[in-house]
Parts: C-alpha cells; structure tokens; sequence
C-alpha cells in the first residue's frame, strides 16, 4: 500500500493515493453492509413499532395508548442520536475509524437480535417495555456513528477519482436496507396465520440480522485502519478534543452540513413518512398500494444514489447536490397536482419515485464524499457526528410533524405542503452554496500566498 500524504492550507491532510485496491473494495464492502444492517433494523423497528409492539410490549395500556406508546419508542432512537454522534465520533477521532466502526455494528446487530428475544409484557411486566426502550437507545447510539463513519471509511481508502462513487454505497445501502426491513416483517407476516405471527413469527426478522452482522463483522476485523487516519497518527496531527477542536475551528462546515443533511433528511421523511399518511388520509388508498409505492421508491434511490456520486467524481459535489434540491423545489407543485388530478395508484408512485429515488438520491448520493471533505482529517469523525446526526434528527422529526399539520389545516393544504417543501429545498441550496472543501481552502490559501507574494515583489 503506497500512500502520498500532504498537508493542506487549513490544516487538514489530504491523501492522493487513498490505499490498494484491495482495501479500498473491502472498506466499501464494509461500509455498505453496515449501513445495510442500520436501516434495515431501524425500518424493521418502525414497522413493528406500528404492528406489533403496541400488544406485546404495551398491552396492559389502551389500545390508543399502546400504540402511542410504542410508536414513541422508535423516536427515541432519533433522539440519541446527536449525542451518540458527538460521543462516538470523537472518539473515532482519537482512537481510530476501524475501532469505532466494529464498535457500532456490534451495538446495533446486538440490540436488534435481543429485541427479538425479549420476552412480552404478559411475561415479564414492565420491565418489557423498559427492556425495549433500553435497546433501542442502544440501537441509536450504534447508528448515530454508522453512517458517517461508514462513509469516512470508504472515502478515506478511495482513489480520488472515486470518491463519490465509493462515497454513495453506504447511502445505498441504507435504502436497501429499508427495503429488506419491511419486507422481512411483511413476509412473515403474510406467510403465517396471525395468532402465529402476533405470539413468535415477528421475531424472526429481528433474530435474522445476526446474520447481516456476522457477515458484516468478518468484512470489518480484517480491515486495516484508514491511510488517513494512520497518517495523522504518524505525524503526530490527532487532536485531545476533536469536538472542541471542530466546533472552534470549522463553524461553518458543521452548520453547512447540518442544514444540507437536514434537506435531505426533511425531503426524504416528507415522502418516505408523511407521503403514506397522505395517501391513506387524504387519498383514500390501500395500505397495499402505499407500501408498493414505498419500496418502490426505496429502490429507485438505492439505485441512483451510486449514480449520482459517480457523477460528483465527473462534474464536482456542489453541482449535483444543488441540483438535487433545485430538483425538489421543482417537482413541489407539479407532485400534488398530479396526485390530486391523475385516477390510480401510478401517479402516487411516480411522485415518491421522483421526489425521493430521484431528488433526495441526487443529494445523498454526493452527500457522503462531500461532508468528508469539508472537515479537516483529524476531527473529520467529531465534525460529521455532530453536524450530520443533528440534521438528520431535525429532519426527520420536525418535517413529518409539521407537514401533518399542515396538512388538517383548513385552507389549501397541498399550497402549503408544497411550500414547506420548496422552503426545504431552499435552505438546502443556501447550505451547499456557502460550503467550502478542504480543497477548495488549500486553493484559495494557495491564491492568496500567490497574490501577496507578487505585491511584495512589486513593492
């Protein structure tokens, strides 16, 4: 493995030649399954919380209260998140990527596997719901630092040439690992008589992420640590507080990433969370058709996401994220005509296809080399636990939430809904408009010497 560290204007490292191709086809490898196995056992979670939780786990409640009850389980998740994010991602700054990333995959297949073990409220009481609510704290600390150490990983072995393809797995595997969550339930659901399915047949899908995990931790204990990382150990560059360190010295990349991660998570929420009440409330449509429509669009992002990132290494990150929420605010209006005029289900697929397997893929997809690149190496982890998993937490409770009210609002609720989306988008331009890479930076730094060296010269 041959690597060519050199320091950068600001500060940070960067790596010309990332690490052999081995290594680089096993740390995406790596990162794709871990993703794969986040949001598989977050979409399971939120399929069972609707289902299934509310009997077993809540039964000595209402059934209002029950559901309520469980449902506010899965936020719980999302409410951890940024602090799991800050905590595991500085130390992922000083102890090491690879530590960290094995760490959270543990946490989360774990967690998963005793949800499905844990005995019912009959059995034993209170303590099911308060078992349950401890795992999946514990599931949310675990994915808090998955992602964008998934993705750091990925990008810090990547050529650079490829750093937005490679960058975009764990993206994608995350939409597939949604896909695979709730068809697992479903499955089973379908295949088994209810009483079966209620008293033992849900728990198979939770038990069934061992496997994604033992797979996914062979691929990880054989990873070596990243050049970049090695490379700031050697040199002497890490840092006693990589989240001070980060907060003090790069402001305006945690709240760039913040509020493009809260854009993109806003948009995908809108249509991946909200969009299915819609369709039942307002459209009157099947649960069928709207979970049809669901996975469809889950798969069509799990495929454009490798796209658009192998096309941020053509054209740059900026453009197509821009492009992407430009697309968004685009589609807005058109997106409730057509599902407010157009007879059958098609028109509603269409619009999730369109809203989130193609506008949020074309964010997401550059997303995971770009935030990269906006920190320095050495509190690359801290910068994108703290920013990233804000935004995300922001997204994905405050859009839904808003976007429902708006909604049984009297007046033209579609008016509103599509410029709640607009404004999205908006702040998503503004957010990646005003980000600066580390690149970027070293050739504004560079510029600068330049000029000030040729007044000197003059002078």
């Amino acid at each position: 493995m041959t690597t060519s560290p050199s320091t950068a204007a600001d500060g940070g490292t960067t790596v010309s030649d990332s690490g052999s191709a081995g290594d680089s086809k096993r740390a995406s490898r790596a990162a794709f399954v871990g993703t794969l196995l986040e949001y598989y056992d977050f979409s399971l979670y939120a399929s069972a919380a609707s289902v299934v939780f509310g009997s077993v786990f809540f039964s000595g409640a209402s059934p209002f209260l029950a559901t309520l009850q469980a449902v506010g389980t899965f936020a719980v998740g999302f409410l951890v998140r940024p602090i799991g994010g800050v905590i595991l991602g500085s130390l992922g700054d000083r102890i090491g990527r690879k530590k960290i990333l094995v760490f959270t995959l543990v946490m989360m297949g774990a967690a998963t596997m005793l949800v499905g073990l844990l005995p019912g409220y009959e059995q034993i009481g209170w303590l099911a719901p308060a078992f349950l609510v401890l795992l999946r704290i514990l599931q949310g600390i675990g994915a808090s630092a998955e992602y964008g150490g998934a993705t750091l990983v990925a990008v810090e072995f990547a050529p650079q040439r490829r750093r937005g393809l490679l960058g975009s797995l764990p993206g994608a595997g995350a939409s597939i690992g949604g896909v695979l969550g709730t068809s697992a339930l479903l499955g089973v659901s379908a295949a088994l008589p209810e009483e079966a399915f209620m008293s033992w047949g849900w728990r198979l899908p939770f038990l069934l992420s061992g496997l994604i995990l033992l797979y996914g931790l062979s691929l990880r204990a054989r990873l070596p640590e990243t050049p970049a990382f090695r490379h700031i150990e050697e040199s002497n560059g890490k840092t006693t507080s990589p989240v001070l360190d980060v907060i003090r010295r790069q402001p305006r990349a945690i709240l760039s990433v913040l509020m493009m991660v809260f854009g993109q998570a806003g948009l995908g929420y809108f249509y991946l969370v909200f969009m299915l009440t819609f369709g039942k409330n307002q459209l009157g449509m099947g649960q069928t058709d709207i979970l049809v429509g669901l996975v469809l669009a889950q798969l069509a992002c799990a495929a454009f996401i490798p796209v658009f990132g192998m096309l941020s290494d053509r054209v740059g990150r900026r453009p197509v994220i821009i492009s992407g929420f430009v697309f968004s605010a685009l589609l807005a209006f058109p997106a409730f005509w057509l599902v407010g005029n157009a007879n059958g289900s098609a028109a509603f697929w269409m619009v999730l296809v369109l809203g989130n397997g193609v506008g949020v893929a074309a964010i997401f997809g550059p997303m995971g080399a770009y935030v990269t690149e906006l920190f320095e190496t050495r509190h690359a982890f801290s910068g994108l636990g703290l920013g990233r998993e804000l935004g995300n937490a922001l997204g994905a409770a405050l859009v839904p939430v808003l976007a429902v009210q708006l909604a049984f609002n009297d007046g033209d609720s579609t008016t509103a809904l599509s410029i709640l989306l607009v404004a999205i988008s908006v702040a998503g331009v503004a957010a990646a408009w005003v980000s600066v890479s580390r690149k970027q930076r070293a050739r504004d730094g560079a510029e600068r010497a330049e000029s000030s060296s040729g007044v000197a010269i003059q002078r």
